[in-house]
């Protein structure tokens, strides 16, 4: 019998960590190092806000229109034990996951961190860095014609920001238990911290 490779929203947001760490160990980085440290924190803070934000119910982290169509079930009435609620369980196969910037609207942050698509330079953080990341990782995923750079310090405050909102959605509790291993997350973030902050001060001591 053929083996299977079975995914969920944990075991996403740890090798999406392993991605981040190994590519920000490189000492010479370079451009398909740096695309794949913005893909890869990005998704992983996506895979986090979906495994935090998932109901026991399997709802939560749906756009607006489903989740309405959730709420309207609950409040007339409806329960799990019933047609209705099968047919919403297999209707949401074929829903939309809400997008980032909603599930992050959706979890309060402390730090009010929300993702925007213009005046991100007026932005404060972790707002402006989580905001450049995601314009990072829509043009790495969709790239456009002609050249683009960045520089290091704009990188430097995409990385560092988003780094800090996951460990802000780290510590909220969800609805169900963690799907990921929690020990393996934290040496994962301790190390991509410190090879950020690595990065940072090689980047800070050639200014000098």
């Amino acid at each position: 019998m053929a083996s299977m490779f079975v995914y969920q929203e944990g075991s996403h947001f740890i090798s999406c960590l392993q991605l981040a760490d190994q590519n920000l160990r490189q000492k010479q980085k370079d451009e398909t190092n740096l695309r794949w440290i913005i893909v890869a924190l990005h998704d992983a803070l996506y895979a986090l806000l979906i495994e935090k934000l998932s109901r026991t119910d399997g709802f939560g982290i749906f756009t607006d229109k489903f989740e309405c169509d959730v709420s309207a079930f609950y409040e007339s009435g409806g329960n799990s034990d019933s047609c209705e609620f099968r047919a919403l369980c297999q209707r949401s196969l074929k829903e939309n996951i809400a997008g980032i910037s909603k599930l992050l609207v959706r979890a309060d942050l402390p730090s009010g961190a929300t993702i925007h698509v213009s005046d991100i330079d007026t932005l404060t953080r972790p707002s402006k860095g989580l905001s450049q990341l995601k314009e990072l990782r829509d043009f790495f995923s969709h790239p456009r014609p002609m050249i683009s750079g960045y520089y290091e310090d704009f990188l430097h405050t995409a990385i560092q920001d988003t780094i800090h909102v996951i460990n802000e959605v780290r510590k909220q509790s969800g609805h169900t238990a963690d799907r990921h291993d929690a020990l393996e997350a934290n040496i994962l973030m301790e190390s991509i911290q410190y090879y950020s902050n690595r990065w940072l001060a090689q980047m800070n001591q050639g200014k000098e």
